[in-house]
């Protein structure tokens, strides 16, 4: 053997290698990712925050307490203050005045209830002067602005008007398990969501990063192995360069099957597809201030062929059940039928190159088999989560900007953000169909065979 035919060999050897070590790190990095993804996703649900009446009375609150503290009598707002006390107080006494006698001077009972009542009244008048009292309003007023200046009585009308909300919360709305976010920040050991954020999306970030490069170099190695083999002849034996099979001899075939089901492996282990629906912004004017929330997410789901096939068998719905073995038979089944029958053609066990499923299977599936359609299927899904998120979250933006009235008062503005992407699987298990494809179409050119048309 010529030194070129080894060093081809060894070249061809090293790209395999390359190739399935490299396959091996995406596939554990890309699911390390999207356990991330999946805890940052769960940080940011709306559950915990627009969902969330606490998260709602904390914001008032915080707005309450600003105004209460912002509270600073002037000369210029303290007539406007006292004068709006003295109303207070004038009704106040009017209440007070016209309940006391509605009740001293009730109409019907004895007529030693009525004289009860009328010396009651008399009395009444006699102790308590209401006209008096309402020349005094000012006086009294003066004293309650006074009084509402100090610190201690901020402190304790914020700490009053909390506890309101509060508990009007507490006996409105039902509180939001949090159990799933207390056990996920404690295994990332975050003191609040803000700082589980910043955790995880530095890590996200940090593994990110040459996932691309990564992806790219393994396409590279396969599509160099692929041309290494078909571009080069086995020598014979007489050391001459030989064609039809010698030409596409069992090592070469050994490389580029393995190629093949490195491809599916990460098409099948790793996400292909990630749907995210989120409100970037929402904010709310209460008493001149905003009140925003933001990152609220609505939706979100990246999953593995193998994860969508678990999760419908746990349906047990019989539609689903069909849906989960159709997709297991044409993307791992079928595949795996595939690369056994082309070992089969090319050696000929048993004569099964004779045989009609063999060479069907061979020579034919990649026609036939439904590896193509679930690319294009998942393809179309993505073009329709795309479309259909996206349309309902500027329906929802439009709905906040020309909402009429009521959202004109409320002051609201919202942001969306569709976050629908094709992950890395996808591309993998593309490239096992095109892959599987020209594996396929060589073999046949290798033995002379001819598609019908």
């Amino acid at each position: 053997m010529s030194a070129v035919f080894i060093a081809r060999r060894v070249v061809a050897v090293a790209f395999f290698v390359a190739a399935a070590v490299l396959t091996v790190q995406l596939v554990t990095d890309l699911n390390r990712i999207k356990v991330l993804k999946t805890d940052l996703a769960e940080v940011h649900h709306v559950r915990y925050g627009l969902l969330d009446a606490d998260e709602w009375v904390d914001r008032i609150s915080a707005v309450i307490e600003k105004r209460v503290s912002e509270l600073d009598l002037t000369e210029e707002n303290r007539p406007q203050v006292v004068k709006a006390v003295e109303q207070v107080l004038d009704t106040m006494l009017t209440e007070i005045e016209r309940y006391l006698r509605r009740r001293n001077l009730r109409s019907g009972g004895s007529w030693m209830d009525q004289l009860q009542g009328a010396l009651q009244q008399g009395l009444q008048d006699m102790l308590i002067d209401f006209r008096k009292l309402r020349r005094q309003v000012p006086q009294y007023a003066e004293i309650v602005v006074d009084q509402l200046s100090k610190p201690e009585v901020k402190e304790e009308i914020k700490a009053q008007l909390t506890k309101l909300i509060r508990q009007t919360s507490d006996a409105t709305f039902a509180k939001v398990d949090r159990s799933a976010l207390n056990a996920l920040m404690q295994r990332y050991g975050c003191a609040d969501r803000d700082s589980c954020t910043t955790t995880l999306e530095t890590r996200i970030d940090a593994d990110e990063g040459p996932l691309r490069q990564r992806l790219a170099i393994l396409f590279a190695l396969i599509l160099l192995l692929f041309l290494l083999c078909i571009s080069g002849r086995a020598k014979g034996a007489d050391g001459e360069g030989a064609a039809g099979r010698a030409g596409f001899d069992p090592f070469k075939l050994f490389l580029l099957t393995g190629a093949t089901v490195i491809l599916l492996l990460g098409g099948i282990l790793t996400p292909m597809i990630e749907i995210q629906a989120s409100i970037t912004e929402l904010q709310l004017t209460f008493l001149d201030e905003p009140i925003v929330f933001t990152n609220q997410v609505l939706y979100f789901q990246t999953k593995s062929i193998f994860e969508v096939v678990r999760i419908l068998v746990e349906t047990r719905a019989a539609d689903m059940l069909l849906v989960a073995v159709l997709i297991t038979l044409f993307s791992v089944i079928f595949p795996a039928i595939k690369v056994m029958t082309t070992y089969l053609y090319y050696f000929d066990l048993r004569r099964s190159r004779s045989s009609a499923l063999v060479r069907f299977f061979a020579l034919r599936s990649g026609k036939w088999s439904m590896a193509d359609v679930l690319v294009i299927a998942i393809f179309m899904a993505y073009l329709g989560f795309d479309g259909l998120i996206g349309s309902q979250l500027r329906s929802l933006t439009r709905g906040a900007d020309d909402g009429g009235a009521s959202a004109t008062a409320l002051g609201t503005q919202i942001l969306t953000t569709n976050g629908t992407a094709l992950e890395p699987g996808f591309y993998l298990f593309l490239g096992f169909v095109l892959a599987s494809l020209f594996l396929s179409a060589t073999l046949e050119r290798h033995f002379g065979e001819t598609h019908p048309s």
